[in-house]
């Protein structure tokens, strides 16, 4: 990794949250070097279909619109607009909205040594996806174990080919 140059005083942006995707990273427009930071936007009765934790980032979630839930270690919690939920590291954790949106803003600090991939779409990369632990409100759904059984496959294509890269990049080139 390059060492970093020095930030800029500050980085505006402006998103129109009413019609954020379900989850937007702001890294790069920010030019984000110490927070992680999420803005997730969970459409009326729609949830995430696994749980995730991380290996070292704390996260906080603040409730700044909607109504809905999260399970964090299997336990429900009930959410609405100003809530603030801090979730530990190796904590499992999904949201879901209720009958209407769900816009929450996730932030977490980033410990030195992140990301460790240059091409990471988050400032974090520590993020660890369970596939197989679907929430409460999607359990029994094939439907859903399909799709998870899916981006599982499509993350350890990913894991290999970054894998197959960095190798290629660490052995010596004939000359």
């Amino acid at each position: 990794m390059e060492p970093r140059s020095e930030p800029r005083a500050y980085t505006k942006v402006h998103f129109n949250f009413a019609t954020l995707p379900y989850l937007t990273s702001p890294r790069r427009q920010l030019d984000l070097h110490g927070v992680a930071l999420g803005l997730v936007r969970l459409p009326a009765g729609e949830g995430y279909t696994f749980t995730h934790s991380h290996a070292e980032q704390e996260e906080v979630y603040i409730v700044v619109e909607g109504v809905g839930c999260m399970v964090i270690d299997g336990e429900l919690v009930d959410l609405q607009q100003g809530d603030i939920v801090r979730v530990a590291p190796a904590a499992r954790r999904a949201l879901k909205a209720a009958d209407q949106a769900l816009f929450v803003i996730c932030v977490g600090g980033v410990p030195a040594g992140y990301p460790q991939h240059d091409n990471s779409r988050y400032l974090i990369d520590d993020g660890i996806p369970h596939y197989d632990d679907v929430p409460p409100w999607y359990q029994g759904d094939p439907a859903i174990q399909k799709r998870n059984a899916q981006l599982q496959q499509r993350m350890l294509k990913a894991q290999q080919k970054r894998a197959a890269t960095s190798n290629s990049e660490a052995s010596p080139q004939p000359q």
